[in-house]
């Protein structure tokens, strides 16, 4: 899928989004001002409001904003701002006025209406058992249709992705960089085959973006808003799958864990999700409906 054109109405939505964004405006604020949060009607006085308020941090910003969207013009990465009706509307629908003011995606932007997409993740340091669960359940969920989600990641990630490739599906990696940048770098080539194969690369962070730890977290929330369902094939008790759960429930997303004969320190997330009833066995998963 070509990258979306913006029209010049939606070029200056862009522009005003993420010149708010450089100038340290919070989501719901910036969604609020480009219309994306229905706000009450205030009475006529007359007086300066909404973006109006905000002509200096425009002004001051707006060139370096329209040198990034240029940037992502080069690059073919389609930028959809909250208030589009092109933006997904899974997230915006379980974000509301906190969802992120600017999507840029890579790739079949429509993989995201399909009616099943199913997160596949896990620890960055699987055992064979682990490895061995996500091949077969990916094979199993690609057979039955969905689309396999995941972070491109690291460990369940990556054989995840590659197994939906070998066997002819097609993915989503949503990931915590922007999408001049490939983390880690040596799935520069998976993420190549992923879009060559009719996928899809999606951040909420634009060329240029510094890293930060705390933007795995919320690549974590991204993930667990567009999935249907997210599956944790194998993770420890101090893994950041935990986190895509945490969210998965918040959002009222369906959550399932690998069961294993015998936990061990990376399956141990697995085991505490389970008997906690955070998670249902995977096998209902599978279950055809």
């Amino acid at each position: 899928m070509i990258a979306m054109i913006p029209t010049e109405s939606v070029q200056e939505q862009c522009v005003q989004a993420l010149a708010l964004q450089l100038a340290g405006l919070r989501s719901p604020e910036i969604n609020t001002l480009l219309g994306t949060v229905p706000t009450p009607d205030e009475l006529p006085l007359e007086l300066p409001s909404g973006l109006a308020l905000y002509e200096q941090e425009l002004r001051r910003y707006g060139e370096e904003a329209e040198a990034i969207l240029g940037r992502c013009a080069e690059l073919g990465i389609g930028v959809y701002p909250s208030s589009s009706a092109s933006y997904p509307r899974v997230v915006r629908r379980r974000l509301g006025a906190h969802c992120p003011p600017l999507i840029y995606t890579l790739g079949a932007h429509e993989l995201l209406g399909e009616p099943r997409r199913v997160a596949v993740i896990g620890t960055r340091m699987p055992d064979g058992e682990g490895l061995a669960h996500v091949r077969r359940v990916t094979q199993e969920l690609v057979g039955r249709g969905a689309i396999i989600l995941s972070g491109l990641a690291r460990g369940c990630d990556a054989e995840a992705h590659r197994t939906c490739l070998e066997i002819g599906g097609r993915g989503v990696a949503v990931v915590a960089t922007g999408l001049d940048e490939t983390y880690p770098r040596e799935h520069a080539v998976l993420q190549r085959a992923l879009l060559r194969q009719g996928g899809l690369v999606l951040s909420e962070y634009p060329p240029g973006s510094s890293m930060g730890r705390w933007q795995f977290v919320v690549r974590d929330r991204l993930l667990a808003t567009l999935a249907t369902e997210v599956l944790v094939v194998q993770c420890g008790l101090e893994s950041g799958t935990l986190h895509t759960v945490r969210f998965a429930r918040r959002y009222g997303v369906p959550c399932f864990a690998q069961q294993y004969e015998t936990y061990s320190e990376v399956s141990g997330g697995n085991q505490w999700l389970l008997r906690e009833g955070l998670a249902q066995p995977h096998q209902l998963l599978l279950t055809p409906s």
